[in-house]
């Protein structure tokens, strides 16, 4: 009896295991013993912040639903040895909580690593989850692009396209390029390089806001009645004069849209190893209604009214700057507007007329390093911000055009400067300007020998005219002359 008894508590045992094997098996489980090796179902979450991934959900286990044998620490399906999310994970691993490869519903996968809190040890889990049928076909990778900040980091590398100038018209090689008469059009981002010359036309660019890079290559472009280079549309556009070469760039006729030699909506980015010489004949050199940056290269300007024009902001970094103007040498516009000058070397003439100045901003403007010559009318006066030493000379009457001012301190000639235009002010910064130091200023007469270059002059013997002395204090001097 015994016997009979112990062989039903028998089969009923294993009829009872039996049943819960199929249980198991109906609900998708598989037996604590089992090795699971499939991706499982589609789950992302790439904060690993959400219920559902961090155990607390009882549907997908952890510590708070022990008895729910698809989850917990031992989970197989999730644990440190998984194959597919464990520590030697190549595309998470201990460091990485949460890496996406791949946004959107691409038809390429999208991985995501993330890291849960357990009880006594850590759960990863990795999920995969397939895109639809839109979207990228794979991941994107932004690529570094701490060398050339002119360039798209997601294009990168970029060909060189080439647009050669024929007095008319233009021949060309690479995509992005149309040309319509005397008319080329730039409808990509990317680099060209311009030779040859353009007689009477324009260089026309509009871009889905990209980068656009202009390679000056010894090219001449002249448009009689109209900017020679007009940026419509593009995230900037950069001119760069290359290495030992010498371009020009000028305008002429009537354009009230485009006032200036060189106009763009957004931002114009100057730098080379060349020469780039600018002439407004309508009224500006270079108007921009973003922002201008000076970062290398020679950039000579001479315009009708400001050379450089700009709404928001002119930034000077590097560089040799010329600005010759019949109004202002350099200027922004809006009252939150700045001028800042951190390096290079800048001489500025304004013109004639007494409100115009040869550095005017409508904001604010800071000198922090690089020279600076800035000769006219006035000049805007720098703001708290700056760590330069500055000397300002007022002249309390007017110096006639082609008059000479030297300054010398402690035996040393900081410089000499003269004007084609009438002056009343002469803003300088830079070598061997000192504060608290005792200064001469001969003014009114004429400097004979030395060398000059863009109205500064180095050396020479200055005759005629008076002097003045004066103590420079703090670091804005300023010296009133009378």
């Amino acid at each position: 009896m015994k016997h009979h008894l112990h062989g039903v508590r028998r089969v009923s045992a294993l009829l009872t295991a039996f049943l819960l094997a199929c249980t198991l098996t109906a609900c998708g489980q598989k037996e604590p013993g089992d090795t699971n090796t499939s991706d499982g179902p589609a789950v992302t979450d790439q904060t690993g912040d959400t219920p559902d991934s961090t155990g607390e959900n009882p549907s997908q286990g952890g510590e708070d639903n022990p008895d729910d044998p698809s989850g917990g620490e031992d989970n197989p399906s999730g644990g440190e040895d998984n194959p597919s999310g464990g520590e030697d994970n190549p595309s998470g691993g201990e460091d990485t909580p949460a890496k996406t490869d791949s946004q959107g519903g691409g038809s390429g996968s999208t991985k995501t690593t993330a890291k849960q809190s357990g009880g006594s040890g850590s759960t990863q889990t990795t999920a995969k989850q397939s895109g639809g049928s839109g979207g990228s076909s794979g991941s994107t990778v932004k690529i570094p692009d701490d060398d050339d900040p002119d360039l798209d980091p997601v294009d990168e590398p970029k060909p060189i396209k080439y647009i050669t100038l024929t007095g008319s018209s233009a021949k060309f090689s690479g995509d992005g390029i149309s040309v319509n008469g005397s008319k080329i059009i730039i409808s990509k981002g990317g680099h060209y390089e311009i030779s040859g010359t353009l007689e009477n036309g324009q260089i026309y660019i509009e871009t889905e806001k990209k980068k656009v890079k202009l390679m000056l290559n010894n090219c001449s472009i002249t448009n009689k009645s109209g900017a020679a280079i007009y940026c419509q549309q593009a995230k900037k556009v950069t001119l760069e004069s290359m290495p030992g070469t010498v371009s020009s760039i000028s305008d002429g006729g009537t354009h009230d849209e485009d006032k200036g030699a060189v106009f763009s909506e957004d931002n114009v980015i100057l730098k080379g190893e060349g020469t780039i010489n600018i002439t407004g004949v309508y009224a500006h050199g270079i108007k921009c209604d973003d922002e201008i940056h000076v970062n290398a290269g020679t950039v000579n300007i001479k315009s009708t009214k400001s050379c450089l024009m700009a709404n928001d902001s002119i930034e000077i970094n590097g560089g040799n700057l010329f600005c010759d103007g019949g109004t202002n040498g350099i200027k922004t516009s809006k009252p939150e507007s700045i001028i800042v000058i951190n390096g290079g070397s800048s001489i500025l003439i304004g013109g004639e007329r007494e409100e115009k100045g040869a550095l005017y901003s409508e904001g604010t403007f800071t000198m922090n390093g690089g020279s600076l010559w800035a000769i006219g009318n006035s000049s805007t006066s720098p703001d708290a911000a700056t760590t330069a030493n500055i000397l300002v000379l007022n002249f309390a009457n007017p110096q006639a055009a082609n008059t000479a001012v030297q300054v010398t301190s402690g035996g040393n000639t900081l410089f000499g400067i003269t004007s084609p235009h009438p002056y009343n002010s002469i803003f300088y910064a830079g070598p061997n300007l000192l504060s608290n130091a005792n200064c001469t200023v001969k003014y009114g007469g004429n400097i004979s020998g030395g060398s000059t270059r863009n109205y500064v002059i180095t050396g020479g013997s200055y005759s005629g005219g008076s002097t003045s002395d004066f103590k420079a204090s703090g670091k804005v001097s300023v010296c009133s002359i009378n």
